[in-house]
């Protein structure tokens, strides 16, 4: 009978060979590559749950009021300037993780931040059973949280691995990312209807603390190996200078700054056209005035059954109808009610077994829900192709640029692929082709950019894969967004179209692909000088 050391030898000698499909891995890597991946894998997906109950929450949240006051701006000018608060946000989060990482040991950091932030879906759970508007205080919030946590993912496996290891590594890594983002989109499209978003902030806290157990896992594993060194694992990572003031000293740490500046830019600027174009769709069936399009009943008969705010659903109520295959809301009224479905005659036709939550009374609350359904079945839909793109490019295609054609060459593909996507819209600003454009820009974003510029920070130091980068991962990011912020700002005041914010992206990624060649140069001589440097002492111990 076979002993249980012998089993488990067994076991990871299966699973060295499954990876060795993927990357190149040594066998005392296999448990800490999967760990990682696992975590990461969870961490997205979390954030995926977290991130399609935001969507709906900010974009048909009614506008925005300040003092008392509406503003007058839609969803997607309100997504767009809460995203510049958030940049203010970081600027405070960044200073307290360099204060943070400066006193404590990277396990002790990670505990800190993660209790933290399952503690607030915890609470924003309760304030919304309380009837508290939570639109942009979440938004605000899984702005911070997103780019915070995942910063310090990668910011630990950076500390982990050697930069050797790092290259043939992060390719699997990656792998946990892209199934994370889709597995999380997925589900999410799933439970939003049937469990609501609020009971989503409770699962999304108890993957949370999961994540913290398996980084533990990994923080033991990389305690017992051979060179192992608990006092450098446990020793604070920040250094003396905080987040800032080390990339200010760095060209190359500058450059990636830029980088992550214009690419954030280019992004936030895209997912605005994205957004504008999908409330533009699913409002094209409405007539502002009131009256119905395509041959669907017009305003609402104060005396039809179900025609009051509070009344019950019923047979000849005016509703909205929510077709998430085209992505649009229909006026029309209730044929027919069958147990939990209804029967709804709009847009010339009738639908048959319509559920619940795609019908809603024709009333400004029903239009807002109606809306929300519009767009959390659209998000949904739209990031699982994103994520299923992503992780096939991250299965099949991530290892093998970095094998052959290298990290600095896989950062020139995002940037080219922008300029050609936003290109097109200009030429058709459809939904279709904003959508199109957006998939393929952000699955190689969340695959082959996100994996290639995490790999920029293996050849630095540890006090700039933890302080400076995440600077660079928060507060930078969110800055990129503060321009994208200012940019819609500017042209919500000139009427700008479609097709003028698309033009502005085109010139934006051209500038990107200079500083792409900036990175390019700086990290060969980076590269070069360690190789030199690493090759009479020989390698960490894999």
């Amino acid at each position: 009978m076979a002993s249980t050391g012998d089993s488990e030898t067994q076991t990871r000698g299966v699973l060295h060979r499954l990876l060795a499909i993927f990357a190149e891995v040594k066998p005392r890597e296999v448990f800490s590559v999967l760990i990682l991946t696992l975590n990461v894998f969870l961490l997205l997906t979390g954030y995926y749950l977290l991130k399609v109950v935001r969507e709906p929450l900010i974009l048909a949240g009614g506008g925005l009021e300040i003092g008392g006051q509406k503003l007058d701006v839609d969803g997607p000018e309100v997504k767009a300037y809460a995203a510049a608060g958030q940049a203010l946000l970081l600027v405070g989060v960044v200073r307290a993780y360099g204060a943070m990482a400066r006193r404590f040991g990277r396990m002790q950091l990670t505990t800190a931040l993660t209790l933290f932030f399952a503690s607030n879906l915890v609470l924003f759970f309760f304030l919304a059973r309380l009837g508290v508007p939570l639109g942009v205080p979440f938004y605000l919030w899984v702005g911070c949280f997103n780019l915070t946590v995942i910063a310090q993912f990668w910011s630990f496996a950076n500390d982990v691995y050697t930069p050797e290891q790092g290259k043939r590594l992060f390719a699997i890594v990656g792998i946990g990312s892209s199934l994370g983002a889709m597995f999380g989109a997925r589900i999410a499209k799933r439970v939003y209807v049937p469990i609501g978003p609020y009971n989503m902030m409770l699962v999304a806290a108890g993957v949370l603390l999961v994540c913290l157990w398996l980084t533990y896992l990994v923080h033991r594993d990389d305690l017992a190996r051979p060179g192992g060194e608990r006092a450098s694992a446990d020793a604070p990572p920040g250094g003396a200078s905080g987040g800032f003031h080390i990339i200010a000293r760095d060209r190359y740490l500058l450059l990636i700054a830029g980088l992550t500046l214009v690419l954030n830019w280019v992004n936030s600027t895209g997912e605005y056209i994205l957004d504008r174009t999908l409330i533009e769709s699913a409002t094209s069936a409405l007539d502002p005035r009131g009256e119905a399009r395509d041959g669907a009943p017009g305003a609402p008969d104060p005396a039809a059954p179900g025609a009051g705010p509070a009344a019950p659903l019923a047979a000849g109520a005016p509703v909205y109808l929510v077709d998430p295959q085209a992505s649009r809301l229909l006026e029309g009224k209730i044929t027919a009610v069958k147990g939990g479905a209804f029967d709804v005659e709009a847009g010339g036709k009738v639908v048959e077994g319509a559920e619940e939550g795609l019908v809603h009374p024709r009333t400004e609350e029903g239009k807002k829900k109606a809306l929300g359904a519009v767009i959390g079945t659209f998000k949904g839909d739209f990031f699982y192709w994103v994520n299923t793109l992503g992780v096939l490019l991250q299965l099949f295609v991530v290892s093998r640029i970095f094998k052959y054609l290298g990290v600095r060459f896989a950062l020139f593909i995002l940037p080219t692929i922008a300029l050609l996507g936003y290109a097109s819209l200009a030429v058709v600003p459809a939904l279709a082709v904003v959508r199109f454009a957006k998939i393929a820009e952000n699955s190689t974003d969340y695959s082959i950019q996100n994996t290639a510029r995490q790999a920029l920070f293996l050849p630095v130091g540890r006090d700039a894969k933890y302080s400076a980068k995440a600077a660079i991962d928060t507060f930078v990011v969110r800055a990129g967004d503060v321009l994208a912020a200012g940019g819609v700002i500017v042209g919500h005041a000139l009427a700008l179209s479609t097709r003028h914010f698309a033009l502005f992206n085109i010139a934006l990624a051209l500038a990107w692909l200079a500083v792409v060649a900036g990175i390019a140069r700086e990290h060969r001589r980076r590269t070069a000088d360690e190789a030199g440097a690493a090759a009479p002492g020989g390698a960490r111990a894999a």
